[in-house]
């Protein structure tokens, strides 16, 4: 279940774009981009986090096709196998998703849709729950990863600054509200890194003790890349780090 939560966080932290559909004239990420993430549990490792972003085709349409997959890993994976697998078809003009694909494998439980965006009409068609009226500019929990560094480039952030966007996730609309805490210096196994800090709005009492629990640091750099994700909850602490990354467009600058 932590993996399976750190993937939606990862998601979910980056729910901070603008909800208007401005064009990506520049993006900051690249087709064949990869980032590698190792899962700790406290001082165990217990799973990965795999992002990857290809060139495909969708219905005649040339898009960018983002995946995000959790998997546990040794023990963990003895004890309870997950596999999840979160995809996103993008118009790469604007950054936002055709189609969206969540297949869930947790121990005995799955689960699997599809969700179709007709931004003409504002709808979304998911395979499991039919048609649903939605805001403009509406995104998946994948492509708002995306959306986010390319609205870091061209957004000033001060500290306190709280950004919204209505998402999809689940056959309804998600609201999501991030709060910005400033710039971090970080450790990690790649280098010391200039980072910038954020706070998603999460939950109290059900999994998280307050509504700061969750903390994302992304490179304070020309590409913004999620370095690390911590989660403080009642069970212990949880964290996601980067480890391994191909094909940035821009070299990711640390301090050794």
């Amino acid at each position: 279940m932590q993996t399976r939560i750190i993937l939606i966080s990862i998601l979910l932290i980056t729910q901070i774009t603008v909800r208007a559909d401005p064009r990506n004239r520049n993006p900051v990420y690249n087709p064949g981009e990869m980032l590698r993430y190792q899962i700790y549990y406290g001082p165990l490792t217990g799973g990965e986090v795999l992002m990857t972003l290809e060139p495909s085709v969708f219905n005649g349409q040339d898009v960018l096709h983002a995946k995000g997959i959790a998997y546990t890993k040794g023990l963990a994976d003895r004890i309870f196998r997950i596999y999840d697998v979160y995809q996103s078809f993008m118009d790469p003009l604007t950054g936002l998703p055709v189609k969206a694909i969540r297949d869930i494998s947790e121990g005995s439980y799955t689960y699997y849709n599809e969700v179709l965006y007709d931004r003409d009409s504002n709808i979304v068609i998911s395979q499991l729950s039919g048609e649903h009226e939605v805001p403009p500019g509406i995104m998946d929990m994948v492509s708002v990863v995306y959306k986010l560094r390319d609205t870091m480039q061209t957004t000033t952030f001060r500290p306190g600054d709280v950004l919204e966007m209505d998402t999809f996730f689940s056959d309804k609309v998600y609201p999501v509200s991030i709060r910005y805490g400033g710039s971090e210096m970080i450790n990690t196994r790649l280098g010391r890194f200039h980072a910038l800090k954020f706070f998603p709005v999460s939950e109290p009492g059900r999994m998280f003790k307050s509504d700061d629990d969750i903390t994302v640091w992304f490179s304070n750099d020309r590409n913004f890349v999620p370095l690390r994700v911590r989660l403080n909850m009642l069970v212990g602490a949880v964290r996601m780090d980067l480890i391994e990354y191909e094909g940035l467009r821009y070299p990711l600058v640390n301090i050794r």
